[in-house]
């Protein structure tokens, strides 16, 4: 590479992290460099360091137990006859198979599963560094196919985020169904025992209730992602509209990389979790696109844990205690749903489980699991953003209260007092 001031070639000179991957530059291609991010989701997820770093070994990766698959089996089994009767969503139709995993593994298994949710924003990313940003750099406008080069370097960013989250999230997802991804292989459950194990100790749980807790989650979320025909293609189209109305900075992204302190791992994590500077002022279309994907997010999350619940309510004894630490977990920005938002450019407090949670037992105070399940009938039938945190409003948009808003803490208080009334004189209750 020239040395001279301003010439082209310079410009990946003085940017020593992508000299490393010179090779991956060359053979990229596409908005997200798949190969890069592999490589980074395995050795995130088998423990290596930090990228910047002085290179460790990572700690070896632990292997499922022999008869593992064959006890989530079983589990899976009691568990679709137990989630049966708690919602009115019919089951896939097929015997559902658990895939225990172990951390790299899973990081691998799942990562193509992220191309649908990756890419519309990459390609959105790439395409101003290519066509807008290469013309304005210095040292790079003019060059013979500087604007390729430039989004090949959109790629290699793109897949290092991607593989970075995908190996974070393999070291703490418990099951595949904890992520807001359709499968490409409904009769598949993968899970990760040895997170499992990590969540039963740190929470002081008992192991086999909360592996049948999990078990019932994993059968409830299942039913939503392989069973509601139009949750996937809607998900899709949700981040496709995000990235659509995103107006990327290009300018300011080189600026950055410029000026990128590679030394250490301070200066890539900053360029990975900074994406909210690389972009223009959000729109009033962007801002409702978010917030769509938000209410989605927040409703699987929260509906899953709701039939679970109902699915093992009087079965285990430590119910209580499981779904507390559930919620924590799930109320933590850097635990798996917190993460798998952020990638995707949702706020992790706007689509908290705890807000899908709420929103579903209210609905369910105020009518049944009929009247909930009516809001996978349809896209339509979703509610909005004002509607997840007010339940009455939605109840009455799609006519299952009528006249005026509900309150329906007070209604339920009101249901509850008139059955303990006594019966009238003439047998009826007042």
């Amino acid at each position: 590479m020239s040395e001279v001031p301003g010439e082209g070639a310079d410009f990946f000179g003085r940017i020593p992290l992508f000299r490393e991957f010179a090779r991956l530059m060359a053979t990229g291609s596409g908005p997200v460099n798949w190969e890069l991010a592999r490589q980074v989701a395995v050795a995130t997820a088998a423990g290596a360091d930090t990228l910047g770093m002085t290179p460790q070994l990572p700690s070896p990766a632990a292997a499922p137990a022999p008869g593992e698959a064959r006890a989530w089996d079983d589990r899976l089994r009691l568990a679709e006859l137990w989630v049966d009767p708690a919602t009115s969503l019919p089951g896939p139709g097929v015997a559902l198979a658990a895939r225990p995993l172990s951390r790299p593994d899973w990081a691998e298994a799942v990562l193509p599963e992220f191309a649908p949710l990756v890419e519309p924003g990459a390609r959105r990313m790439t395409e101003a560094l290519g066509a807008d940003g290469a013309g304005d750099l210095p040292g790079v406008a003019g060059m013979p196919g500087a604007g390729d080069m430039v989004g090949r370097l959109g790629g290699l960013l793109a897949g290092l985020q991607a593989g970075t989250v995908v190996g974070q999230l393999a070291r703490s997802v418990l099951g595949q169904y904890e992520l807001a991804m359709p499968p490409r292989d409904p009769a598949r459950v993968l899970l990760l025992p040895e997170n499992v194990g990590a969540f039963e100790r740190a929470s002081g749980l008992p192991g086999d209730q909360l592996r049948l807790w999990l078990a019932c989650h994993e059968v409830a979320a299942q039913r939503l992602f392989a069973g509601v025909g139009w949750l996937r293609d809607h998900l899709h189209g949700v981040v496709g509209d995000i990235a659509r109305e995103t107006d990327p900075d290009p300018s300011g992204l080189m600026d950055r990389l410029q000026s990128l302190d590679v030394g250490g791992p301070e200066g890539l994590q900053e360029l990975l979790e900074g994406g909210e500077g690389l972009l223009g002022p959000p729109s009033a279309a962007l801002q409702a696109a978010v917030g769509r994907l938000e209410v989605l997010l927040a409703l699987t999350a929260g509906y899953a844990v709701v039939i679970a619940g109902r699915a093992l309510e009087g079965r285990l004894p430590a119910l209580e205690a499981i779904e507390a630490a559930v919620r924590r977990r799930l109320a933590d920005p850097q635990a798996p749903h917190g993460l798998f938002a952020q990638l995707l450019r949702a706020s992790p407090e706007r689509a908290a489980a705890a807000r899908g949670e709420r929103f579903c037992r209210e609905v369910l105070a105020a009518t049944d699991i009929d009247g909930l399940d009516r809001v996978w009938a349809h896209p339509d039938f979703l509610p909005r953003a004002e509607e997840l945190d007010v339940p009455g409003r939605w109840l009455e948009r799609v006519g299952l209260v009528g006249g005026e808003e509900v309150d329906l803490d007070e209604g339920l208080r009101a249901l509850l007092e008139g059955e303990d009334r006594p019966p009238g004189p003439e047998g009826e209750e007042r």
